[in-house]
């Protein structure tokens, strides 16, 4: 019996370590692809409008076919990025998700009624303070993806959903 113990340990101990190591690793290798295919339809710090949702969008998992979606893939290496997302009349938000998947910020209509505007900042530090009235979030890591969802439950609410989109901004601070 004695002599079956130690490889039953160290089988549990590299169980365990696998184990651990596969957590780790599946979100992190998520969040890359997920970068990656968006940076094939454009560069980082640059918002990214994903055309009407239909039964063959597949680009983020179900997505709702009321939702117009934004994504803007951020990299914070070269120092802050400014985000701003216009208010709109009925539903909205603006997710922020760190390069292992976290979720580390949001805002919507309810939180921030006239919209957001952020510095979003790594560990470089800005050269100055942000302008009046921008505020400041921290992410945990350099790179990521932030994700605006609006409301368009028809047709008529599109040209507003253009509109807001043209002064959304993801854009390296200078």
């Amino acid at each position: 019996m004695k002599r079956y113990l130690v490889p039953l340990l160290l089988a549990i101990v590299v169980a365990v370590a696998t184990h651990a190591a596969v957590i780790e690793a599946i979100p992190v290798m998520l969040m890359r692809g997920a970068m990656s295919r968006m940076l094939s339809h454009g560069s980082s710090n640059q918002w990214l409008a994903a055309k009407r949702v239909t039964a063959q969008s597949r680009t983020v998992i179900r997505p709702s076919p009321e939702l117009a979606y934004s994504a803007c893939v951020y990299d914070l290496s070269q120092g802050p990025v400014h985000m701003r997302v216009q208010a709109m009349n009925d539903y909205w938000s603006l997710s922020l998700f760190e390069a292992n998947s976290d979720n580390f910020y949001i805002a919507d209509n309810r939180t921030a009624s006239g919209g957001v505007d952020i510095w979003l900042l790594g560990d470089r530090p800005a050269n100055g303070p942000p302008p009046a009235g921008v505020m400041i979030v921290r992410s945990p890591s350099d790179r990521g993806i932030g994700l605006i969802r609006r409301h368009a439950t028809n047709a008529a609410q599109w040209p507003q959903i253009e509109a807001a989109r043209r002064e959304d901004r993801c854009e390296s601070v200078q």
